[in-house]
């Protein structure tokens, strides 16, 4: 393992994932670990690489104002809220059986994102945030009870309630960094950073996160996020399948 792998392995997981507003710790902490790096070490570098990659997609949505608030706001609170009572849980239930039925939800969201719905409208405000109460929930329970990014609990969660899929990129790119950086201060404290290979990962990932908000931004259709974030899915689905099986 070298840092310059490390660096363009983080450049090119963060940009692809970036794109959908997700972080790309899930792939990038097995690839790692592949590349020779100790578990733990693994997955402080992915969690802070969340957070930067993320961060830098949610500072270009800012400057070009694309950011609902409105929803991202209660996803933030009440998975702050859940997500230790997951954490707790998970101490009580099996983490393979939590992963298979995981891994089951992600394909069943990926094939979902391809199914037509109707939209959610400016009338059923009052119901959209209690969706989002629901789907931060829901996702700071798994979170804390997988130890991953809510990014891939939020967005197929959103998009299955009807929400567009363009805005969906923006409000998870905002609520992810929260989830990533409390997890990355918890390792921190338990067993330490190498900063050398999380500034190594960390820096490409900023890069690449502001690029993926341009490119979404500007070229992408909503219709192009979607499908993008269905193939993500499954990309996330196959991997939790292979750890878990």
């Amino acid at each position: 393992m070298s840092l310059i792998e490390v660096g363009t392995v983080s450049f090119l997981t963060s940009f692809i994932f970036a794109l959908g507003g997700l972080g790309s710790a899930v792939i990038l902490i097995p690839i790692l670990v592949f590349l020779g790096v100790p578990f733990n070490l693994a997955r402080a570098t992915g969690l802070f690489t969340n957070f930067i990659s993320t961060s830098s997609v949610t500072l270009f949505n800012l400057q070009k104002k694309n950011v609902d608030f409105k929803t991202a706001l209660p996803i933030i609170l009440a998975s702050i809220v859940f997500s230790p009572v997951g954490a707790y849980t998970s101490h009580i239930l099996p983490e393979r059986l939590v992963g298979i039925l995981f891994t089951a939800f992600l394909f069943f969201a990926g094939t979902m994102i391809y199914i037509p719905k109707k939209s959610i409208t400016k009338e059923e405000g009052n119901k959209a945030i209690l969706y989002s109460v629901l789907v931060g929930s829901i996702a700071g329970f798994i979170s804390g009870l997988l130890g991953v990014g809510g990014g891939g609990i939020i967005s197929p969660l959103l998009i299955l309630l009807g929400f567009d899929p363009k805005k969906v990129a923006s409000i998870t790119a905002l609520t992810v960094p929260f989830s990533s950086f409390t997890g990355f201060i918890a390792y921190w404290k338990i067993g330490g950073i190498d900063w050398s290979l999380t500034l190594s990962a960390a820096i490409p990932a900023a890069l690449a996160g502001y690029l993926a908000g341009y490119i979404s931004h500007s070229y992408l259709k909503p219709s192009h996020v979607k499908k993008l974030l269905g193939i993500l899915f499954y990309i996330l689905g196959i991997k939790f399948l292979l750890k878990y099986i």
